[in-house]
């Protein structure tokens, strides 16, 4: 019983300390955003072309 409100208080205090962080810090996770986003992008792409060519591979194959 303690264990779970002391998980819910400490989710409380992340929530409230992520929320001080971001309005003290916005420039900076700003600035993260701006160097993870076309990362993130690149990595999707490639994911994606290869699902893409997996399935394009298995639907052909099938058809002979």
């Amino acid at each position: 019983m303690i264990s779970k409100i002391l998980i819910i208080l400490f989710g409380l205090a992340s929530i409230i300390l992520g929320i001080w962080g971001l309005i003290i810090w916005w420039s900076y996770f700003v600035k993260a955003l701006m160097a993870v986003v076309p990362i993130f992008l690149l990595f999707l792409g490639i994911i994606l072309i290869i699902f893409g060519y997996s399935e394009l591979k298995d639907q052909l194959s099938k058809k002979e």
